[in-house]
């Protein structure tokens, strides 16, 4: 998420298990079952004597009953493929995200550093007094198919080929990361059409966050847009007479910041990348625009879209069913 002060914006960085933690923390004990894999999905049209409901059958043999199903299973959502939207696609790009911890605080201010370079691009930004979250995006390499399940080979990668030539400065708070918190995995991101045309709701069955939009990080508003679905689908749901219209108010809300999200995240971190897998040339001129154009003009533009009011919650009005 981020602030605004005058014209200046500001990153705010949230660690992603506090957040989960604090979620977690509102429901109910028992709410949250974990390491259920999704099977299979059965719509059961409504009848005289009942309303439509979903099937849910897990991997350890559990088969839930729902009245609703909101699928936030992520990227490869298995939800999202039963609703029938279209498969995400690579970018070009590959990130490697790690987290570094300094027990007796590391001394840096509370801001984004990024560095730039031919196909890559790194940063930084402390989350605390104690921890700091760096990322690493290049082009996808051959390496990373190899190296990408080893955090000892992740963490050689980065120091003496990747980003062997970042300053100093970046490079200390990558060897101080903690191993168990370091990935590298591509980014994908779903068509933009396929957002806005796709179909992302059926009956009682939608979709939210990166199940329903997936992104690339460049304006890090994938955990943010998910947070607006959520609000979004609440207020759809309450003020609606049955949950099925209810997810379809949902879906026609999202559709259009979702896939204009999607399509400024592609653009912008294809630009920032200094074009992703392109000829020389043709990166030369991208690297310029990206210099002398992009970061002025045009970035604080698309900066814009971090500021959008969801709305507030509504009381609830009783359903039919």
């Amino acid at each position: 998420p981020g602030t605004k002060s005058g014209d200046e914006v500001r990153m705010r960085a949230v660690d992603r298990k506090a957040l989960l933690d604090a979620l977690a923390d509102e429901l109910p004990p028992g709410m949250v079952r974990f390491s259920s894999k999704l099977v299979s999905i059965d719509a059961i049209p409504a009848t005289s004597g009942s309303s439509e409901a979903t099937v849910l059958r897990l991997e350890d043999g559990a088969v839930i009953r729902a009245k609703i199903l909101i699928g936030c299973d992520g990227v490869h959502s298995v939800v999202a493929r039963w609703l029938g939207l279209s498969e995400p696609l690579r970018s070009g790009r590959s990130t490697i995200r790690g987290l570094s911890v300094y027990p007796s605080g590391h001394g840096l201010k509370q801001e984004i550093r990024q560095y730039l370079s031919n196909g890559i691009r790194a940063g930084l930004l402390p989350i605390s007094n104690t921890g700091i979250y760096w990322y690493l995006v290049n082009n996808t390499i051959p390496q990373e198919k190899v190296a990408s399940a080893d955090p000892v080979k992740i963490l050689r990668e980065v120091t003496e080929n990747l980003g062997a030539h970042l300053p100093a400065e970046y490079l200390d708070v990558v060897r101080n990361t903690d191993l168990r918190n370091l990935s590298w995995a591509p980014l994908l991101y779903r068509n933009p059409w396929g957002v806005l045309t796709g179909k992302a709701a059926r009956g009682t069955v939608t979709v939210a966050g990166d199940a329903f939009h997936p992104m690339t990080p460049e304006m890090a508003q994938g955990g943010c847009s998910a947070l607006e679905d959520a609000v979004v689908l609440a207020r759809a749901l309450s003020q609606a007479a049955t949950p099925s219209e209810g997810l379809a108010a949902y879906v026609a809300k999202r559709r259009g910041r979702a896939t204009w999200l999607v399509a400024v995240a592609y653009v912008s971190g294809w630009v920032q990348q200094g074009g992703t897998n392109v000829h020389a040339a043709v990166g030369w001129v991208v690297r310029l625009f990206r210099d002398w154009i992009f970061f002025r003009f045009v970035f604080p533009r698309l900066a814009d879209t971090m500021w959008y009011n969801c709305g507030d919650l509504v009381p609830c009005k009783n359903h039919t069913e």
